[in-house]
């Protein structure tokens, strides 16, 4: 029997790819894979034949992919009529604002059919726009204004677009000669085509449509020949503001269009997907901006994170409380739970989520009430987007109640609570050997500091930096609202982690004057008590803390420092 040869491995996707803020396929295949282990413990078979990881495979090159199509995308991708692309209002021959009803489109599509030919031949013909719609009016009586307007805008539809393509080399010159052919109501541009024997039967707002597609081509073409030097302008600027400036003077852009000029650059400095969308989140960008298509990318504990970072709960009017410090825990902990019930144990289970926040002004949270106000503007904060009806709020609400309100910033099945930190008093007991020529208490103050120290900054292999204030590398779901400081945080032990004895020995040690340590143990306020002898439960090895808690010195601790006469510490050290 001959051994198989082994499975090959994916290909990269490519060096562009890796680019900030991208990672590659193999960057994030490496991390789903070093992640199973945890998420999924009881899955062991990860080989690439396994089904599983072939689907895992399958959805991080999607990812990847449309990384890297976004992100080293093009403006002449796109089509002379989007151009840089304009809402709905901004076009006109393909941007008809028809009905959202389909019964009012039904009806649109019915009169439209049944127009006489005279009507037709009239709205094609006549002088001005109202004159059309008048028309339009008497001839299909049962149709509003709105219903009106888009029916003329249809009919005058195909007579606008043969002017923009058989006169398309007249219009670009005179888009491009004409001042204010970006920005204005284009009358000076309709005046200059209409002199130019451009569209005689157009009226000025069809003109000034025209022109101003042809102008956004151009310009769209203009820019991809010197995307070179788009990337160079905006990454040399200091901010947004300036990179638009200096897009603005080189090559003699309204303010829309160096907007969506700086769309060119992957990471604009001081950019924010919000900068390409309306305030209910639509997108003022087609294709979408890099930036952009994290944010509709799965939403992660560091999203629920950095949204409860910014609450600012304003319940004691004369004291707005903030929060200093937030952690997502992936479990059950002591506070409430997504509908606002009490929740008062901790407990494990899958999709459940706590958002553990440190109040920056714990004593104003003196009452059970003002604690629950405080998390209940946690979940409101992290919870809720623009528009939208907390979970919290309205917990029971139909899921498809609204289709067209924007989605939760919760994924479906995750169960998200909101905690307050709690803070564990340790108490160390102990001996500490010096020679005989030490200060006691300059080793015993210096001790102490230290592992208040490490308390405060929490493990280096656990500890949570705050992320650059910059433009951040790696995006991954819903962007905070806009004035949302986007911090987590900030150092610090990490939450339920017990504290290993062997490591507050080895901290104690690091003073050369310490000769060594003997029976270390350590012990908090809400450790269980010792059945024989009534009194806490020393821990020799590693001392437990609370799901929700984090450790500090009590003022009173048990160390012994004893002067040892010998060189070297003998027995017991």
């Amino acid at each position: 029997m001959t051994a198989q040869p082994p499975m090959p491995l994916p290909a990269p996707l490519g060096v562009p790819s890796a680019t900030a803020p991208d990672r590659d396929f193999a960057a994030l295949a490496a991390e789903a894979l070093g992640r199973l282990p945890e998420l999924a413990p009881a899955w062991t078979d990860h080989n690439p034949g396994d089904p599983g990881i072939t689907l895992l495979e399958a959805m991080l090159w999607a990812v990847a992919d449309l990384h890297y199509r976004t992100g080293n995308r093009a403006l002449d991708g796109w089509s002379a009529e989007v151009g840089l692309y304009r809402e709905v209002p901004g076009r006109h021959w393909s941007g008809v604002p028809l009905p959202a009803d389909p019964t009012r489109l039904r009806a649109l599509a019915d009169a439209l059919a049944g127009l006489p030919g005279d009507v037709r031949a009239a709205v094609r013909t006549v002088g001005a726009p109202l004159d059309a719609e008048r028309a339009v009016a008497d001839a299909a009586p049962g149709l509003v204004a709105a219903e009106v307007r888009a029916a003329v805008r249809l009919l005058r539809a195909p007579l606008v677009l043969a002017v923009a393509l058989d006169d398309s080399d007249v219009i670009a010159t005179v888009a491009a000669t004409v001042s204010g052919g970006g920005t204005s109501d284009g009358s000076a541009v309709a005046v200059a085509l209409r002199a130019a024997g451009v569209g005689p039967r157009l009226w000025d707002e069809e003109l000034a449509a025209v022109a101003r597609h042809r102008r956004r081509a151009d310009l769209a073409r203009r820019l991809n020949e010197a995307a070179g030097r788009v990337r160079e302008l905006v990454a040399a600027a200091a901010d947004r503001m300036a990179a638009e400036t200096a897009l603005t003077g080189e090559f003699g852009l309204d303010a829309a269009e160096a907007r969506d000029a700086l769309g060119l650059h992957p990471a604009p400095p001081g950019a924010r997907p919000e900068d390409w969308e309306r305030g209910d989140g639509e997108t003022t960008a087609w294709p979408p901006h890099p930036l952009q298509v994290r944010t509709v990318e799965p939403v992660t504990t560091g999203d629920y994170a950095r949204l409860a970072a910014g609450v600012v709960d304003r319940s004691i009017p004369s004291r707005p409380v903030t929060v200093r410090r937030v952690w997502a825990v992936p479990a059950v902990l002591p506070g409430i739970a997504w509908d606002g019930t009490s929740v008062g144990t901790a407990a494990s289970r899958l999709g459940a989520i706590t958002l553990l926040v440190e109040p920056d002004d714990p004593e104003a949270l003196d009452t059970e009430p003002r604690r629950r106000a405080f998390l209940t503007s946690v979940l409101r904060q992290a919870l809720a987007g623009p528009g939208e009806t907390a979970e919290i709020d309205d917990p029971y609400e139909p899921v498809h109640l609204d289709l067209d309100r924007l989605a939760p910033r919760r994924m479906i099945c995750d169960e998200v609570g909101a905690a307050l930190l709690e803070y564990c008093r340790v108490t160390l007991r102990g001996v500490i050997y010096v020679p005989v020529s030490s200060s006691r208490q300059q080793v015993l103050d210096g001790a102490l500091d230290r592992i208040k120290l490490l308390f405060a900054a929490g493990r280096p292999e656990t500890a949570v930096s705050s992320p650059d204030p910059g433009y951040p590398r790696d995006l991954d779901g819903p962007w905070p609202s806009p004035g949302v400081v986007a911090t987590g945080p900030s150092g610090g032990w990490w939450p339920g982690e017990p504290i290993r004895i062997a490591e507050l020995v080895q901290v104690i040690m690091r003073d050369p004057g310490v000769l060594g340590v003997d029976d270390l143990a350590a012990t908090t306020d809400d450790t269980t008590t010792d059945d024989a002898t009534g009194g806490a439960t020393w821990h020799a090895e590693e001392l437990p803390l609370a799901a929700n808690g984090v450790p500090f010195l009590g003022g009173h601790q048990c160390l012994t420092i004893r002067l040892e006469l010998r060189e070297e510490c003998g027995d017991g050290c």
